[in-house]
């Protein structure tokens, strides 16, 4: 027998992605269509409420999702972050910002968020001043890291 992928949570749904959910219910739900759901004894599908924060000044939505308990607790945030991106916010990797904070796209870093120096792309050394990958820290900072196996170890380069 050969090894199949699993399934996502979405595709388990019948949904290839978050986006198709949406596409399928609606965004937002209204009460009607919450109602089928519910009532669908195949429907995996239940009522619940996310709440985003804005990472600036803590302005809050909670919306109510149509998620699973096959879902990781990422991927019904996903559930909510596309709710909010309809109403204009910016979820994404830097964090979710209402309208009024939305980040302009950001440029690439061009010094070490750690030691501010500048970047030095020319400076090969292992624990150099070239950025690390892509990092926003310099070789030398990474290098700096102790890579602890303590079970307490909270790195952005040992604080």
């Amino acid at each position: 027998m050969e090894n199949q992928p699993k399934p996502t949570p979405a595709q388990q749904l019948g949904h290839a992605s978050v986006t198709d959910t949406t596409a399928a219910y609606g965004s937002p739900l209204t009460p009607e269509i919450v109602s089928a759901i519910l009532r669908d004894p195949e429907s995996r599908l239940y009522p619940s409420r996310i709440t985003v924060f804005c990472d600036d000044c803590g302005t809050d939505v909670t919306n109510e999702c149509m998620v699973s308990r096959e879902q990781t607790s990422a991927e019904r945030l996903e559930v909510a972050r596309v709710h909010m991106r309809a109403k204009g916010w910016q979820c994404d990797q830097a964090g979710d910002f209402c309208p009024a904070h939305r980040r302009a796209a950001s440029a690439e870093p061009t010094s070490c968020a750690k030691c501010r120096t500048a970047f030095d792309p020319t400076d090969g050394r292992f624990d150099g001043r070239a950025r690390h990958a892509q990092t926003p820290y310099c070789r030398h900072c990474i290098d700096r890291c102790h890579e602890s196996t303590d079970a307490f170890h909270m790195c952005v380069i040992c604080r």
